[in-house]
């Protein structure tokens, strides 16, 4: 019994794109795969991002409470540490630049004031989750030396 050479040939194109079939869906698969995994990363990576961003907003939604504590502060001290709320804290290294006691009056009829005026250069770091960013401000404060009742003779 003689075969037609047909048939084979049909046969033969049949199985060869059944093997086509099977590497396609691997290949369709490794793609799905690699996509997956990038997608993933590049999730992981925002999430990350977007925590480090709050992390920041924390920090800079606390500065102004941080300027006007500073002016509050015994520069004195030259250094501390305060808790500024919702786990921000605030340590501080204050310096003095100068200070001085102004005169009022001219000539013979100078008095110096009741007044010390004093400008403190402090540094500060607000620390928060693991980051920590540096400030600088200049604070001018006043010292009353003595009562006004006190300079009258």
């Amino acid at each position: 019994m003689r075969r037609d050479p047909s048939i084979f040939l049909r046969e033969w194109r049949k199985n060869q794109e059944e093997g086509f079939l099977v590497i396609e869906i691997l290949i369709a698969g490794l793609i799905l795969t690699a996509s997956i995994a990038a997608t993933m990363y590049l999730f992981r990576m925002g999430y990350g991002y977007i925590e480090k961003s709050n992390q920041s907003n924390v920090i800079s939604s606390k500065l102004i409470q941080t300027a006007g504590l500073v002016k509050t502060l015994e520069l004195d001290k030259k250094t501390g540490m305060e808790e500024m709320g919702d786990g921000v804290t605030l340590s501080w290294k204050a310096k003095l630049l100068g200070q001085t006691r102004p005169i009022k009056g001219e000539l013979e009829f100078a008095a110096p004031s009741i007044h010390e005026l004093l400008l403190y250069r402090v540094n500060f770091i607000l620390n928060y989750r693991g980051i920590a960013k540096e400030y600088q401000i200049n604070v001018f404060k006043h010292k009353t030396l003595y009562s006004p009742e006190e300079s009258l003779f």
